[in-house]
């Protein structure tokens, strides 16, 4: 039996990364490393549990978008903007925007 896709709604979250100290340049494995270890720390659950998931990151301008469930974006937001320190780099992550789907995410906040 095929599950329908009705129940699957997902939340698209743009973020920028701020450096207080050093300019940044952090890869895309450091950065999920720290959000699913963080999310550990916060939550006592692993990202994929809480449907929680990197889609797109560019270290060197800071950006990235998050996929979460639409049940989740709270907390997904409260995840990222916990993010103190990405290696021994002191960051601070801002949410700027959410979407439905990744191509309006784009179109409003990341052209």
């Amino acid at each position: 039996m095929i599950i329908p896709n009705e129940n699957r709604r997902y939340r698209y979250i743009c973020f920028h990364i701020k450096s207080l100290n050093e300019k940044i340049d952090i890869s895309k494995e450091e950065f999920n490393k720290k959000l699913k270890s963080q999310c550990i720390n916060l939550f006592n659950i692993n990202c994929y549990k809480k449907g929680i998931r990197l889609i797109r990151f560019d270290g060197i301008a800071g950006t990235g978008i998050v996929k979460c469930k639409h049940t989740e974006k709270e907390n997904t937001i409260k995840l990222l903007n916990s993010i103190d320190n990405i290696s021994t780099i002191e960051v601070k992550v801002e949410t700027f925007g959410t979407s439905g789907t990744i191509k309006a995410l784009i179109k409003k906040y990341l052209t």
